[in-house]
């Protein structure tokens, strides 16, 4: 049987239709989109960013994460590029 394929009894191969699904979630996540990063516990926040891209492990969503940490008085403020988990992720509501 090859890939696209239906079965004899009309249902699609088991790896067509994960193949399909992943794709759909990897919809629901948009990139490209403004969000607030939670920083850890005790640190100020949250800080201003932007999701360029999403990844599903096996601990769950992670997005990638460019976000800018505002300076302390008399520093230069911080861009930082990095896999922040989802939770750790909120969007900007419009």
């Amino acid at each position: 049987m090859s890939g696209g394929q239906l079965r004899r009894d009309g249902q699609r191969p088991l790896h067509e239709v994960l193949r399909r699904q992943r794709a759909a979630e990897v919809a629901e996540r948009p990139a490209g989109r403004h969000c607030w990063v939670r920083p850890p516990e005790g640190e100020p926040g949250p800080w201003p960013g932007v999701v360029v891209a999403w990844a599903r492990g096996r601990e769950g969503w992670r997005g990638r994460v460019v976000y800018v940490v505002p300076p302390e008085p008399g520093e230069d403020a911080v861009v930082v590029e990095a896999w922040v988990d989802a939770r750790h992720l909120t969007p900007v509501l419009r």
